[in-house]
């Protein structure tokens, strides 16, 4: 490792893209302690303090001066111009423009105040069930700083300084910040800080109080993060998030926060035209509760990303995409019909799809979870995680899977990346998945060396070893011999968000840098199975875990497991809000389960008014939400006996007949709309601001959205509701049910709109051809007059 004076000795000729990626290697990650012998105690002491913590939290490095002696000066890096206001001026600080337009200033630095930070800093990490907790304590801090000399070296612009530890006196240690271009309006920065033992990096930035951040993959609670702490780390969604309801779910850890995510993403777009993100897989943390100020840390000693230049959402959106990957259209047939999730074997799947064919609805394919078998749980039902037909759930497989494909109806399964080691009479002859792992030692190990179990439930698991090339040759092999083998043409890929921190893997990669990337790799391992089977644009899957280049394998997302309820941080808002925020950060095909998934329904339970169950309205509701969305796919839910099914009457089974239809009809403009997805990184479901970014009346609107350009859907989301008002921007907009034409071609406007169950507020361009091809299909079904 180079020492503090590697950087005073060099010259700038020997600063080069080579030396670069060495310094890469030179990683500093914070020590971490994971689950201790104390953690239901400090659990709960945790949870009574947290309205404290909240209000009286300090920051993670506190704001520190900035020093210079060099004079300010101009510096071009391609289409960039990088302005250094130095030590001729009061209040030092780093602007930076774009050639495309030079007035507006692309990422700035706050005036007279430091823009690079470092800290030590041991974290405490509680891991329980998927979801994470983690605790950053300050052993020091190093927030003053200097900047001692700028330098051109080749392509690369680069900024050499100190950081000084807060108190006096004390120690300090070198960084070194680089720029450069990796296409005409992108510019990739570096930051490395070298000496005593700094293990998180922090870079500053200036923002304003009128500046809405948006992205940061999905996000449940908020769309527009500004006044929020956003930390990036992938793990269960949690039940409640904040909601209320029971306490006990923050004692066992599983509740969640405002800003748990499945798929998160280290990356932001604001209303200013502005848009940041990291290439760092480290948990790293966004700050934004500050009005004129905003930072990233990373529990790392460098930190790496990108700054880009555009003048739109989409089209910072597409350059964003342009790295992250992007993902395909999916199979032409999921178009024209519902994924009807459906469990409990053939004879009841038959039952169903007899009453579904009297009804003329459309079926794209029946997706059954339940493939391998289920265990009774303290949850519910769960699967046996050893993915194999269960010929005793469904005998006659082979059959049910035939006469579903003579109506063009395909077989979807489940699967994860998670293993347990099944009773011999559960195994019946069939292969022990588990054992094979562990005998190839292809599963994750602690740090004893013994096979990582993993509590879920009332049952533990072992994770399988991604990091582990012949691992993931096995996983694949499984997949297309077992799922693909046995006729299934689609499956949920569950999970993944669990790589344990203190793991130990194949790779000798550190959990906290691995964590976040095996997401990363779950998704891979499905679409190279599909790839080598030879089934590309026929066989896909959904996963719920991403992470920044998730896009780049995933055929498509589903939101997790929200809360059957109406509630703002984990029932049925918080699931658009999800796919609206996770469309910006790439996440461009997605959905939720309609009717939501986790439901508490014990009758003791229910009887306090503590629990909860799917009602019929919420499920319609959410049908009608879901039927303007990517994928139209029902879930029974954890409690399937407890909660209202699309086929629990005649009416939900008509209601949900009505709904698939309206999804069919769209199939053109969808099909369209995955296309331009591929090719842009574009998603189908849109926030107002993407294609309205003038209007300040968009910034906050978290409960309305665009399906593309062309359509504008208000789904009523709350209880007994039978009006909404709806924001219409600029421009006239139909009603899709009544003819009616609204807006203003002036200025955006608010109309109370009535909203009965069976017609949520459903708005089209006027004028809008892709409308017509849609408007002729419904009214050719008989779905509209």
């Amino acid at each position: 490792m180079p020492s503090p004076q590697h950087y005073q000795e060099n010259t700038p000729e020997a600063v080069t893209f080579k030396q670069l990626q060495q310094l890469q290697k030179q990683v500093k990650q914070p020590k971490c302690r994971v689950r201790s012998s104390g953690w239901v105690v400090r659990r709960l002491l945790r949870v009574l303090s947290q309205p404290f913590r909240i209000i009286f939290r300090p920051k993670v490095i506190d704001f520190g001066a900035i020093a210079t002696v060099v004079p300010s000066q101009t510096y071009q890096l391609g289409e960039f111009t990088i302005n250094w206001q130095g030590a001729d001026t009061q209040k030092p600080y780093l602007y930076i423009n774009h050639a495309d337009n030079p007035s507006k200033i692309v990422w700035h630095t706050p005036a007279g105040q430091n823009f690079i930070a470092g800290a030590k800093v041991y974290l405490e990490i509680i891991e329980e069930r998927g979801s994470v907790e983690i605790d950053e304590n300050r052993k020091s801090q190093f927030p003053n700083q200097t900047v001692d000399r700028i330098e051109e070296a080749g392509d690369f612009l680069v900024i050499f300084g100190r950081l000084q530890e807060s108190r006096s006196q004390g120690e300090s240690a070198q960084y070194a910040l680089y720029f450069r271009t990796s296409a005409s309006n992108q510019l990739d920065f570096y930051l490395h800080i070298i000496g005593d033992d700094i293990n998180l990096a922090q870079l500053r930035f200036a923002t304003s109080a009128d500046e809405h951040f948006y992205g940061f993959g999905e996000q449940f609670s908020r769309i527009d993060c500004k006044g929020y702490e956003v930390r990036i780390v992938t793990e269960e969604g949690g039940i409640g998030r904040g909601d209320p309801g029971p306490k006990t779910l923050n004692l066992l850890g599983v509740a969640g926060t405002m800003f748990s995510s499945y798929a998160p993403a280290p990356h932001f777009i604001t209303s200013k035209m502005r848009s940041l993100f990291l290439m760092n897989t480290e948990p790293s943390v966004f700050d934004l509760r500050e009005k004129e100020t905003a930072s990233v840390r990373i529990f790392s000693n460098r930190m790496q990303g990108r700054i880009l230049a555009g003048e739109t959402p989409l089209e910072l959106i597409e350059l964003y995409s342009a790295h992250t990957g992007r993902m395909p259209p999916l199979p032409d047939w999921v178009n024209y019909g519902a994924i009807v999730g459906m469990q409990g074997g053939s004879r009841l799947v038959r039952s169903v799809w007899e009453k579904l064919r009297a009804l003329n609805t459309p079926i794209a394919g029946f997706w059954l979870q339940d493939w391998v078998g289920q265990r009774k749980t303290a949850v519910g039902k769960q699967l046996w995680w050893n993915w194999q037909l269960d010929e005793n759930t469904y005998p006659h497989w082979k059959e049910l899977v035939a006469d579903l494909a003579q109506e063009g109806i395909r077989v979807g399964v489940y699967i994860n990346p998670f293993l347990v080691n099944p009773p011999s009479e559960q195994i019946q002859g069939r292969r022990n998945l588990y054992q094979e792992a562990e005998e190839q030692d292809f599963l994750v190990k602690d740090e004893a060396g013994e096979i990582y179990l993993v509590d879920n439930t009332d049952f533990a698991a072992a994770l399988v070893d991604l990091s582990n090339p012949n691992a993931r040759e096995w996983f694949k092999s499984l997949i297309k011999e077992e799922i693909l083998g046995n006729g299934a043409k689609f499956w949920m890929a569950d999970f993944a968000e669990a790589a344990q921190f203190d793991g130990k893997f194949y790779s000798q990669e550190s959990g906290l840098s691995y964590h976040n990337q095996y997401v990363v790799d779950w998704a891979q391992v499905n679409r190279e199975a599909i790839a080598e089977a030879g089934k590309e644009g026929e066989a896909w899957f959904f996963n719920r875990a991403g992470y920044l280049k998730t896009p780049l394998f995933s055929t498509a997302m589903w939101l997790g497991d929200q809360n059957v309820t109406w509630k703002e941080n984990d029932g049925m808002p918080s699931a658009l809000k999800g796919l609206i925020s996770g469309g910006i950060s790439g996440f461009s095909i997605n959905h939720s389960d309609i009717g939501g998934y986790t439901s508490i329904a014990y009758p003791i339970l229910l009887a306090f008014g503590i629990g909860f169950k799917r009602s019929q309205e919420l499920l319609f509701r959410w049908m009608e939400m879901n039927a303007f969305s990517p994928i139209f796919r029902t879930h029974e839910g954890n409690q399937p006996d407890a909660n209202v099914q699309f086929y629990t009457n005649d009416e939900t089974l008509a209601t949900f007949s009505y709904w698939a239809k309206i999804y069919a009809a769209f199939a053109g403009y969808r099909k369209k709309l995955m296309a331009e997805a591929a090719t842009t990184g574009y998603p189908l479901v849109r926030h107002l601001f993407l294609h309205y970014p003038d209007d300040p009346n968009t910034y906050k609107i978290e409960d309305k959205f665009l399906l593309g350009s062309e359509f504008l859907i208000a789904p009523v989301l709350k209880p007994g509701a039978t009006s909404v008002n709806v924001y219409l921007p600029i421009g006239k907009w139909v009603h899709l049910w009544s003819g009616n034409t609204y807006g203003n071609a002036a200025q955006g406007m608010y109309q109370q709109i009535d909203a009965p169950v069976g017609q949520p507020p459903v708005f089209y361009r006027q004028g809008s051809p892709d409308a017509q091809v849609v408007l002729e299909a419904l009214k050719e079904k008989g779905l509209l007059n």
